[in-house]
């Protein structure tokens, strides 16, 4: 009985903060105390030691580091540069935001710091080019969500260690390299099917932007020194963002009290008091509940788009790194024993990722939200909440698809 409840607390945390546009994580953290202390008997020591302290540490690292970035107009001063190299070429316009969402995601800030970047340049340039606010929202997202998921972003990171932690092993840059291929494939499907191919031969003009200047000069060779101390030097990558943001602000790069109040506290007391949460659940037997139900459901050729589309329409109404990939990975060792081991806990956990990723272009989620709050005042918004919210639907009949196709293919990379 005591695992059913901790799976029922589960979806009622997760209800309860949307109802009550109360962050998930501290709901997740109430119930942690009551269902696992007082009705699972779980020692208090250990339900706080369920609490991600790596998770925490290299999430507040690198969006500190990021933060700073993002402070001295760094990150928008790179944009608008290779914007300008696009020589105001229309139909290059959204393909180069797209890639350098994946570039700026896959460095360190992750989808949503991203996103909040990049969408109100790129917003504003397709309203003055004619070119359709909602392939610009949809490219841009994509493009975040596809370098979110690298080893040094923060989704990237959580998924990694959750794979580790609950026995997957170390997946490397296998969910990183999946991922960038199937948001590339369905951006590229959805630059034809929104007319993007129709922008040829049409120009706009674009303002050349000034130099960095010398703090953002120093910025940008920091972001470069992460890159290369993390996969060559091997160092944690937030205790490595914590170092070099502390060298930013002596140069005063940023100040000090707004990069500080940059880091996302809300992203990651939801993340964190989640995790809490599936923790006590695990213990309880929830986890091994779900995992037996999961496989009662699936066989050899349907366990991957079924859970494909679960993970999706799971995020659309929830957190992909708060509530879907905790709630999840957790269970792919177990499922990939119940079916047999035909299908390895690996690629479970990579359709996990891919597939509660994804749908964030839902007006739902953070980023479609960002899309919707950056789009010009003239823009319809309510015709812009419908599409990207039917946008999300056929990326989540697309991922399940595509997913069950590489499968059937052995094509995961």
């Amino acid at each position: 009985m005591i695992a059913y409840i901790s799976l029922i607390a589960i979806v009622v945390a997760i209800a309860i903060g949307f109802w009550k546009n109360i962050n998930v994580g501290l709901i997740a953290l109430v119930f942690s105390l009551f269902i696992g202390f007082y009705l699972g008997g779980i020692p208090m020591d250990q339900i706080i030691g369920y609490w991600p302290l790596k998770l925490f540490f290299t999430t507040f690292g690198i969006t500190l580091l990021f933060g700073i970035a993002k402070l001295n107009g760094t990150l928008e001063k790179i944009s608008n540069t290779v914007i300008y190299h696009s020589g105001g070429k229309k139909v290059l316009i959204p393909i180069i935001f797209y890639f350098l969402a994946v570039i700026i995601a896959s460095l360190g800030p992750g989808n949503i710091s991203t996103s909040a970047l990049l969408l109100p340049i790129g917003l504003i340039i397709a309203f003055q080019a004619n070119i359709s606010i909602l392939l610009m929202s949809i490219l841009i997202i994509l493009g975040s969500i596809a370098g979110g998921l690298s080893p040094l972003a923060p989704n990237g990171i959580v998924a990694l260690e959750l794979a580790k932690s609950t026995g997957v092993g170390d997946l490397g840059f296998h969910i990183y390299f999946n991922n960038v291929l199937a948001m590339t494939l369905f951006s590229g499907l959805t630059f034809i099917v929104l007319g993007g191919l129709k922008l040829k031969g049409e120009r706009i003009e674009i303002k050349k932007v000034s130099k960095l200047d010398k703090i953002q000069v120093v910025t940008l060779i920091t972001i470069l020194i992460l890159v290369v101390w993390v996969m060559v030097g091997g160092v944690n990558v937030g205790f490595a963002a914590f170092a070099l943001s502390a060298i930013l602000l002596l140069f005063k790069a940023a100040d000090q009290n707004l990069a500080i109040l940059s880091v996302p506290w809300s992203t990651i007391l939801l993340i964190c008091g989640t995790a809490v949460l599936i923790s006590v659940a695990d213990e309880l037997g929830g986890v091994d509940l779900l995992t037996t139900f999961l496989a009662s459901l699936m066989n050899e050729y349907t366990a991957v788009p079924i859970l494909g589309v679960l993970a999706g329409v799971m995020s659309i109404f929830s957190s992909a790194v708060g509530v879907v990939m905790p709630t999840l990975i957790p269970t792919t060792v177990n499922l990939s024993n119940e079916l047999g081991n035909v299908v390895s806990p690996a690629i479970l956990t990579i359709t996990i990722a891919v597939a509660s990723h994804i749908v964030t272009v839902s007006p739902l989620s953070t980023m479609g939200a960002l899309a919707l709050a950056s789009s010009p005042e003239y823009v319809d918004k309510k015709k812009l909440f419908r599409d990207l919210f039917i946008a999300a639907f056929i990326s989540l009949v697309f991922i399940a698809i595509l997913l069950w196709f590489m499968n059937a293919l052995n094509l995961f990379l």
